[in-house]
């Protein structure tokens, strides 16, 4: 009952992840295509100009894309490991690994989210005019939530790889 359970949830949430590693690209490609015309403002992308952009601007967009390529391979990792998880093996011994890369990945995006953020606000608002220019610093309670279970994750998978690692010495000496 419970691998019923484990692959059923396993497969909802491998498609979700592939579903994610799909739409997230596109639809940040739409958003540079037409910035401003979505009628949504996505931390202020709606102020930016309609005009070619200088190139400042797409400095800054490429620097704040950086911990996305980190998101994307964890959002890859999560696919792998959802794939493995509908196969019905909770405890397999690749699934250590895995989640220790999510969690890698997952750290690293969150924590270049938060250093990389000034770069972004001062690159993206250097073509103002003096006295307009902006530097901002931002730390949330998200940012720390997911650098908490970033850790968590990395910790998991560490102490997963180890438990492998425990079972197959224990193997060779029975």
């Amino acid at each position: 009952m419970l691998t019923t359970r484990l692959t059923r949830a396993s497969r909802l949430f491998h498609g979700l992840a592939v579903a994610s590693m799909v739409l997230l690209p596109a639809l940040i490609f739409v958003g540079i295509i037409l910035p401003g015309r979505l009628g949504i403002d996505i931390q202020g992308t709606s102020s930016l100009p309609n005009t070619p952009w200088p190139a400042n601007i797409w400095a800054g967009l490429i620097v704040s894309f950086i911990p996305l390529v980190f998101s994307m391979l964890a959002l890859n990792g999560m696919r792998h490991l959802f794939a493995l998880y509908r196969l019905g093996d909770p405890l397999a011994p690749h699934a250590g690994p895995i989640i220790k890369s999510i969690g890698k990945n997952v750290l690293i995006a969150s924590i270049l989210g938060v250093v990389l953020y000034p770069a972004v606000t001062s690159l993206i608002s250097l073509s103002n005019p003096v006295g307009e220019r902006s530097i901002s610093v931002s730390i949330s309670i998200n940012d720390i939530g997911f650098i908490l279970v970033a850790g968590l994750l990395l910790m998991i998978g560490w102490f997963m790889s180890e438990a492998t690692k425990v079972a197959a010495k224990n193997r060779e000496f029975i």
